[in-house]
């Protein structure tokens, strides 16, 4: 070969590697931007930052263990397992906006959401779920509850038709009543099973003493409120997230109170206790597309950011 066509040759080579070089020197940029705007195991598919869209809606706590959270946005899910350190996504529920959480305590691995699209059951712990809109009269369902004593009764609050009641874990449901304008928790007082709770955007703090059927307001709460919670050891004591931070009631939700020591200034979205450790309670906060999930271990007294 000629000597000038083999200094050709070399440059060519020599100007691929560069190019090689400079391609993965910007792929391991790209690499390092996104782990530093969502770090998390990346391997195991963990996320510090659960993605739920622009709403944040559900928040849930296993009822065996305090350190298993669940939350539910307008695009996505999540869980837990560490306290709402880390996350996995949820799959099966992206868009389906998780207005309703709630977790089987027989059997944790299965979990029941309602959305804008229906109902949907896990039996995977929440890594998966499938949906099932059999026996329902329409497809956007705000709120969603179980019955701790029951838990195959679950209890639906379905847009434009009101209450149903399920007694087969969501195979089939029945009208109750026609109330209205509820979202998020459908709670069933573990004392009573005939005794449920909703926080209404038309009467605020709500009871019904006949299982679902009638209801009356307790007592009105400010702004929109669209998740409350129950201590499950303290039934008298509930938590409500009134979007400036949460409230807290003692006395049956006749009075109320605002807590937030450590709490942001931002939006606060949901709020959930756990049944199995009486002080721990949980609070959502929406960051952009993201969830913050902040911990108090003082029934509300004080705040701490977990993620």
């Amino acid at each position: 070969m000629p000597r000038k066509s083999q200094k050709k040759t070399h440059r060519q080579v020599r100007l691929l590697l560069s190019g090689v070089v400079a391609l993965a020197i910007v792929a391991m940029a790209v690499s390092a931007i996104l782990l530093s705007a969502n770090p998390g195991d990346q391997e195991s598919g963990t996320l510090e930052q659960p993605f739920v869209g622009s709403d944040l809606h559900s928040l849930a706590v296993d009822p065996n263990t305090p350190d298993r959270v669940v939350v539910g946005g307008h695009e996505g899910g999540a869980v837990s397992d560490d306290g709402g350190k880390t996350w996995t996504q949820a799959s099966g529920i992206e868009g389906a906006d998780a207005m309703g959480w709630v977790i089987d305590p027989r059997d944790p691995s299965k979990m029941y959401v309602s959305g804008h699209y229906g109902f949907y059951r896990s039996e995977d712990g929440g890594k998966n779920f499938d949906q099932d809109n059999s026996g329902l009269p329409d497809t956007d369902v705000h709120g969603l509850g179980m019955d701790p004593k029951n838990p195959d009764t679950l209890y639906a609050y379905v847009v434009d038709h009101g209450i149903y009641r399920s007694t087969d874990a969501g195979g089939s449901w029945e009208p109750l009543s026609h109330e209205a304008g509820i979202m998020g928790p459908i709670l069933v007082d573990p004392r009573n099973s005939d005794t449920l709770y909703v926080s209404s955007m038309q009467g605020g703090f709500r009871e019904s003493a006949d299982g679902g059927k009638t209801w009356h307001t307790v007592a009105p709460l400010p702004g929109m409120v669209m998740s409350i919670a129950q201590d499950q050891n303290k039934p008298d004591t509930f938590y409500a997230a009134s979007g400036n931070g949460i409230l807290k009631s003692t006395d049956g939700g006749k009075s109320w109170h605002p807590l937030g020591n450590g709490l942001p200034p931002s939006s606060v979205s949901a709020v959930a206790a756990s049944p199995s450790e009486p002080r721990v309670v949980y609070a959502g906060v929406l960051e952009g597309t993201e969830a913050s999930v902040y911990r108090s271990e003082d029934g509300g007294a004080t705040w701490r950011a977990r993620n």
